[in-house]
């Protein structure tokens, strides 16, 4: 049992059970050296705080700040101990008498703390820029080479690392010791790892490439007119392959064009309309419900033996349309959103019918005139060369039957505009 001037916590944490383990014990009060730290330990600390199981056991390079400080040094626990007294404590020293390189930490089950990591902006969540956050501290987000890659890759439930953001070490002095994360690879958790933010100036992202896992799936539009229409293909790892028309239905086309940024599909033209994929060919059917957000979330089943000309196209319709540089938001240039930007619809066979829908769609009444040739200005955007074919009933314009037009797809200047009849709050205007 412990003396009652001795007593242990967890601090600079998001919660009680986890952050940096602070003791008090023999006279004094300070962190602990974690060099040699391992779950045994953690487990009694994490028992005796009454905080569950541990989780995780990172450590941290002393930071300059603490290094005339004293640290308990040489604890060492066999994990079934009732409580740290119970351990082998140690001795209390300065890092400046003695070898210690690194602060001990615990992360303990009992609390759901701000212990988080991912990838982010890779096309699926095993794809992208490395982002951990670990208790209170500095967010990091840093290039990681192929151990450390794998680690993280193998706690996402990704599988292996295929691609690390450094999978090439410079040949310079010190260039392993400036790492901001450090694992030996076998790690179950990159939270198990050595974490050095000393360095975390040398974080360089811009010429980081994004850590791919052999889980990572996203899809593509190649040989179209623009990037929301060609030949479907989809990323496994870092292999691209053709998927055969006979595995994608409407549900299917949606999610990819959603993925895209592309709005809707709008037709799925069948005979490689889009040319023929080189690579290999998809080997799965995708069984999406149609509110994916991504194709990766969708369920899969064996795939159809495809024949060559196969392959599949989509044609999707655009994110948002609006009305600009009119007098209102009813009245205006048409333009749609097509992966964040917006460029404004030719008007070549842009009719009266499809100014109607659009009105409709836009919460802006009914179509008055669908004037041609840019009479609203022509936008500082190529113009978007798709044409639409409403019968004037559809609800959006997305549901009207939808073509491309051919080189050149649009003459200068001749954008598509519509004139509606009023019934426009201020919410009209930029309607999916």
């Amino acid at each position: 049992m412990a003396p009652a001037a001795e007593s242990l916590a967890l601090v600079r944490g998001g919660n009680r059970c986890e952050g940096l383990l602070q003791v008090q014990s023999l006279g004094q009060q300070g962190l602990v050296c974690g060099d040699h730290w391992g779950l045994g330990e953690a487990s009694v600390i994490c028992r005796q705080l009454g905080c569950g199981r541990a989780l995780y056991v990172p450590t941290y390079v002393v930071w300059p700040q603490e290094a005339q400080q004293s640290l308990l040094q040489g604890v060492q626990c066999q994990g079934v101990e009732a409580s740290l007294w119970d351990c082998s404590l140690g001795k209390w020293g300065s890092l400046n008498g003695c070898k210690c390189e690194c602060i001990g930490a615990v992360h303990c089950s009992g609390r759901t703390g701000l212990a988080s990591l991912g990838l982010r902006g890779g096309g699926s969540p095993c794809a992208g820029t490395p982002v951990i956050r670990i208790t209170e501290g500095p967010v990091i987000s840093c290039g990681l080479h192929q151990k450390e890659a794998s680690v993280f890759c193998r706690r996402l439930g990704c599988g292996p690392a295929l691609q690390a953001s450094r999978p090439h070490l410079t040949g310079h002095p010190g260039w392993l010791g400036s790492k901001v994360i450090s694992c030996q690879g076998t790690e179950s958790s990159i939270f198990n790892c050595r974490f050095n933010l000393n360095f975390l100036d040398h974080c360089d992202l811009p010429t980081d490439s994004e850590v791919v896992c052999a889980g990572h799936t996203e899809a593509r539009l190649v040989g179209g007119e623009h990037p929301c229409a060609g030949r479907l293909e989809v990323r496994r790892g870092l292999t691209w392959d053709t998927v055969c028309h006979a595995d994608l239905d409407l549900a299917t086309a949606h999610v990819v064009c959603r993925e895209l940024q592309c709005g809707a599909a709008a037709s799925t033209p069948e005979g490689a309309r889009f040319g023929r994929g080189s690579g290999p060919a998809w080997t799965e059917a995708f069984r999406c419900a149609g509110n994916e957000s991504l194709l990766f979330h969708c369920p899969r089943a064996r795939g159809s033996q495809c024949g060559p000309g196969r392959d599949a196209g989509l044609r999707c319709t655009g994110e948002k349309f609006r009305l600009v540089n009119g007098s209102s938001s009813c009245e205006g240039r048409v333009e749609l959103q097509v992966q964040g930007s917006w460029a404004p619809l030719c008007a070549t066979h842009w009719d009266i019918a499809d100014a109607t829908v659009l009105c409709h769609q836009l919460n802006c009444g009914s179509a008055v005139a669908a004037p041609r040739g840019g009479h609203f200005g022509d936008g500082d955007a190529a113009i978007w060369p798709d044409a639409f074919h409403c019968g004037g009933t559809e609800p959006y314009l997305w549901n009207c039957p939808v073509s491309t037009l051919g080189v050149p797809a649009c003459a200068p200047g001749n954008s598509a505009s519509a004139v509606c009849s009023g019934g426009c709050n201020q919410g009209c205007g930029g309607g999916g």
